[in-house]
């Protein structure tokens, strides 16, 4: 670890090899700790990755920490024949492996893997990665043995272990039987935010010296976790708000102008949701050109398929769709035309909803203007906004515990099971109190919508209940310090 002096405290840059057989995944979880979906390539083929590529993992004013992703290893055999012969020096391990990297013979037959021990020797401390579906054969055995001999902070690394195939246990008991003391899991595909800083944790374990490093690390990237989950749950809340916000009025009487009014409606309905999983998939730095298209049976290149207003959409996702409370008749299904009852009479509709609580007070305003002034006030069925509100959540639930790894679509199996129950039943106190104030219906996009407070405060209060243990997808404040 070196340290430069540049204010009064002092400066620590931390480089950190990730080592392992060919195809064990060491890019795909750079690409996860480093939460970018380009880094490298990702390829079922052998060595697909030939050469030493470094991933800034961060970089502050006291701390720079950089993983160094590195070509597979092969060919070991030459290697550990050298090392275990009855040289001189032997209890010398780095010397006897600085002096082999130079031997002509080995320049041809164990290229890569001289390329990566160099990197090793550069660096502070290596990660061994280790495909934990893999059975324990004595190459990987080998090639741990032989990284030992840097000289550097080693830790094992067991990747791929929520498979059914995993063999973790074994890969534990074998790696205690060599020595190490200390080994992580951590799953490139199937992402959780206490698995990594278990990581860090466990490198400062094995690397005492770079403790307080690595305790920065964790502060910081538990507080990008949560940006990140906050992120994606603010598109979701001010999207919702607008589209519970809004609505279209129409003269009852004109045909025409109520038809025109209801696929006003709904195309704006559609536009926003997709805005709403534009946000989201943007949060979670997903880009459907490199992990492609397959994210979720309903999503195609980063946009719903399925019309949230479409009947067959709402049986699909188990949402039953209700006409509104008390007044009103419901157009297709999914789009309510919040009629005043005007046939009973102000003051009997008026005694009829004092007391309704939030949605009584909208129907009676629309009421309202359907006695007075002969307007239609259209507005998105309940169910609509349950729909949107729950297949986004899932969404949400998801990406938070996947990896960038993963290029796997989303099975109906495999959504959580609870995230979408805030949905299931009826809209959250902030989305009931948005259906009465029309003045909410702003686009999420317009600079003036940070600026309402009202806005802010309902969109905090929907955040808070989008993150509850009870939606599966808590944030990580609890987690801020290690």
């Amino acid at each position: 670890m070196s340290h430069r002096e540049r204010t009064p405290s002092s400066f620590t840059e931390l480089n950190i090899l990730l080592a392992g057989h060919t195809n064990v995944g060491k890019t795909s979880l750079l690409r996860t700790l480093g939460r970018l979906s380009d880094f490298g390539e990702v390829s079922a083929s052998p060595s697909t990755t030939r050469q030493i590529q470094p991933l800034p993992l961060i970089e502050t004013d006291t701390l720079r920490i950089t993983f160094f992703d590195s070509p597979g290893l092969e060919q070991t055999d030459p290697l550990l024949d050298r090392l275990t012969d009855s040289g001189e020096s032997r209890h010398d391990h780095t010397r006897r492996l600085r002096a082999l990297l130079d031997e002509p013979a080995l320049q041809q037959v164990s290229e890569q893997e001289l390329r990566v021990l160099r990197q090793a020797l550069d660096c502070d401390a290596c990660l061994f990665v280790i495909d934990a579906r893999e059975p324990v054969l004595e190459k990987y055995l080998d090639e741990l043995f032989i990284l030992s001999r840097t000289g550097r902070p080693l830790l094992p690394l067991l990747n791929f272990t929520s498979t059914a195939d995993s063999r973790e246990a074994a890969w534990r008991d074998a790696l205690r039987a060599q020595g190490h003391a200390v080994t992580v899991a951590f799953d490139a595909v199937v992402y959780d935010w206490e698995s990594e800083r278990r990581l860090y944790r466990s490198l400062a374990a094995v690397f005492p010296a770079a403790e307080a490093a690595l305790d920065e690390l964790i502060r910081i990237r538990s507080r990008e976790t949560d940006w990140r989950l906050n992120a994606a749950c603010e598109a979701l809340a001010e999207g919702l708000i607008g589209l519970a916000a809004a609505r279209h009025q129409a003269d009852a009487d004109d045909t025409a102008a109520m038809h025109a009014g209801r696929e006003a409606l709904a195309a704006d309905a559609r536009e926003r949701e997709q805005r709403i999983i534009a946000r989201i998939l943007a949060a979670f730095s997903y880009n459907t050109e490199i992990l492609g298209g397959a994210l979720h049976e309903d999503v195609t290149d980063g946009r719903w398929q399925s019309d949230p207003l479409s009947a067959g959409t709402l049986r699909y996702y188990g949402i039953k769709s209700v006409g509104p409370v008390m007044s009103g008749l419901v157009a297709g299904g999914t789009v309510d035309i919040a009629a005043g009852g005007a046939s009973l009479g102000l003051g009997a509709l008026t005694g009829g909803l004092i007391g309704a609580g939030l949605a009584g007070r909208q129907r009676l305003r629309v009421a309202m203007d359907r006695f007075a002034r002969g307007l239609e006030t259209l507005m998105l069925n309940e169910s609509v906004l349950r729909l949107i509100g729950m297949r986004n959540l899932q969404l949400i639930a998801q990406l938070q515990h996947r990896g960038h790894a993963s290029q796997q679509g989303v099975a109906p199996a495999a959504r959580p099971a609870d995230a979408g129950d805030l949905f299931r039943k009826g809209l959250p106190r902030p989305l009931l109190q948005a259906r009465d104030a029309p003045q909410w219906a702003v686009s999420e996009d317009r600079a003036d919508h940070s600026q309402d407070k009202a806005i802010c405060r309902l969109r905090d209060e929907l955040i808070a209940e989008l993150t509850t243990p009870r939606t599966g997808i808590p944030g990580n404040r609890e987690a801020d310090s290690p």
